[in-house]
């Protein structure tokens, strides 16, 4: 009976497990809900219905409901005292726990109290995991196995789901085709799940030949749909750790074809990414010397037209500042919106601007002719502060580039970041920095990071606009800022301390997962977030407490000995 018991926790314990993993690139609802259903089994573990029966069946339904009150709360109370003692045996739990903890010491110097509670809500999975993944049991290799083929499955139709929604051509943002979290966190599970399918191919001897080409498949598929998320940070992870590993294993291998191979890999790679960028760039700065003299000086309607090309920028290998004729503009530009063309977009820009930009990315003139050629969808876009017809038509690797591009350039004209998320993350580090100066020892506290920054932005004469002034986008430098150099020194220990006492940098699936949230850190606030912290807590600790060890096939495919710390 009692195993019989076991057996039924066990099951519900890893389906539970199986359902956190699927909901964190599908719904922020679900996270929650299926981390109440994990403390839920982690409470009442042992929670037997036989026993239960029992109680109505002896003592009748009042005696019965009775036992079962008494039951369920002497379950619980014990659950918490012997867990928690395994809990507070395992260091390495404690120490990655302690990040919660510095939030809650720098409740002490915070001056908002409502932004720090709500801080200390979204990252109460940086104290749930760890307590209990070091204190249930630990799941064995086959069983991460479908763990993993489970969220790579959700991944897989999520990216379905967002492809739908990139085909009903409704987007302002190539962003919006990530509905349930943001871009930026779909990409890193994205990422991970990339490099999961990838030790099923290589290393994994359980699947046959046709599971392998599948999991090809859907590996390339995932490489592309990022291309179409535009996800620079996710795309370089994959970049930068599939090159380490296969340097990895060029230096591991016997092989002299399998060298040559994993050189032409990891030099080919990165230098065609080089070729490609340095001639998107090539031919979007650089244009055909113009002849003004074989220019057309008037319209078709007689009016005369501007041609700049001194003081007007670059657009998809085109100047911006040719064949504009702003009269034409205002009066044809009157009769297809309601917007006035000095009036502000919905992002906040001019319409005069986005719209001879939108022009110019279409190759039309900047006149009425060129003004009555635009689709009904193209006004929309213009009103919505779409400055290039390409960034939503032909998505990907290019039109992050050009954007990049253009906000580089108005950035250094004008001094405003706002135009770019490159720029905009050169102007958070430049206030974070000076943050950190001026509170080097202690920090602002866990609820005035926001506060802070703002203030900062102001301090500097920052024209970077309100809508964009966010987080430092680097999670060391929003530790730092919060709890100063001790509290930033702390949190690089809770990271390291935990997989080196219990020795899982041999392990794949650990190691890979630690360097993606790790460069993600390097790029944005992960932690900030729901998404962020949940995708980085419940990876991090499964891996590290609640997965065994001796399952934890290294590159080689030799099984690790099973390590614990839970002694």
């Amino acid at each position: 009976m009692i195993k019989s018991n076991t057996n039924i926790h066990s099951l519900a314990y890893f389906v539970t497990l199986v359902l956190v993993a699927m909901s964190l690139p599908l719904s922020k609802f679900a996270m929650s809900v299926t981390e109440f259903m994990l403390l839920g089994l982690w409470l009442w573990s042992g929670f037997s219905f036989r026993i239960v029966w029992r109680f109505f069946k002896i003592g009748g339904f009042l005696k019965g409901f009775l036992h079962f009150l008494s039951y369920f709360f002497q379950l619980a109370y014990h659950n918490l005292v012997e867990k928690f003692t395994l809990f507070f045996k395992n260091r390495a739990a404690l120490i990655f726990s302690s990040i919660y903890f510095l939030h809650l010491v720098g409740m002490l110097l915070t001056a908002d109290f409502d932004y720090a509670l709500k801080d200390l809500r979204i990252k109460l999975p940086l104290l749930l995991f760890p307590v209990v993944f070091s204190s249930m049991e630990q799941i064995e290799y086959k069983r991460l196995r479908i763990l993993m083929l489970a969220y790579s499955a959700a991944i897989f139709s999520g990216t379905l789901i967002s492809m739908g929604i990139f085909f009903k051509g409704e987007l302002i943002d190539i962003r919006e085709i990530s509905p349930f979290i943001s871009s930026i966190r779909f990409g890193l599970n994205i990422s991970f799940a990339f490099f999961a399918l990838l030790y099923f191919i290589f290393f994994d001897n359980y699947f046959k030949i046709w599971h392998k080409i599948v999991f090809t498949v859907l590996a390339t598929w995932f490489v592309v749909f990022l291309f179409i998320l535009e996800s620079v940070t996710a795309l370089g992870i994959i970049l930068v750790i599939g090159v380490s590993y296969l340097v990895v294993e060029l230096f591991r291998t016997r092989y002299y074809y399998l060298k040559t191979a994993f050189i032409v890999l990891a030099v080919g790679i990165p230098l065609s990414l080089f070729l490609y960028i340095r001639h998107t760039v090539q031919l979007a700065t650089h244009v055909p010397p113009v002849n003004f003299e074989e220019l057309d000086k008037y319209t078709a309607l007689g009016n005369p037209y501007l041609n700049d090309t001194s003081h007007s920028n670059i657009e998809d290998g085109r100047y911006i500042g040719l064949y504009i004729s702003y009269k034409e503009l205002a009066e044809a530009w009157a009769k297809r919106s309601d917007l006035s063309i000095g009036d502000a977009t919905s992002n906040g820009q001019i319409v005069r601007e986005t719209l001879v930009r939108y022009l110019t990315s279409k190759d039309l003139r900047k006149d009425a002719a060129g003004v009555e050629a635009l689709t009904d969808r193209d006004i929309h876009m213009i009103e919505q502060g779409v400055a290039n017809y390409n960034y939503l038509k032909y998505p990907g690797l290019r039109v992050r580039i050009l954007k990049i591009l253009m906000g580089y350039t108005v950035y250094k004209k004008t001094g405003d970041p706002s135009g770019s998320s490159v720029m905009q993350r050169i102007e958070y580090s430049k206030a974070a920095f000076d943050l950190i100066r001026e509170h080097f020892w202690l920090g602002v506290g866990t609820g005035d990071l926001e506060d802070a920054l703002n203030s900062q932005y102001k301090k500097m004469g920052s024209e970077l606009k309100i809508r964009y002034r966010f987080h430092a986008h680097n999670q060391f430098l929003a530790i730092f800022i919060a709890f100063g150099v001790f509290g930033f020194l702390w949190f690089i220990i809770a990271l390291l301390y935990p997989p080196i006492k219990i020795k899982r940098f041999g392990d794949y699936f650990f190691v890979t997962f630690f360097l993606v949230a790790i460069f993600s850190m390097l790029s944005d606030d992960t932690l900030e977030t729901q998404a962020g912290v949940t995708f980085f807590a419940f990876f991090y600790t499964f891996l590290l407490f609640g997965k065994k060890n001796d399952n934890a096939l290294t590159q080689s495919g030799k099984p690790d000995k099973p390590i614990s710390d839970n002694k």
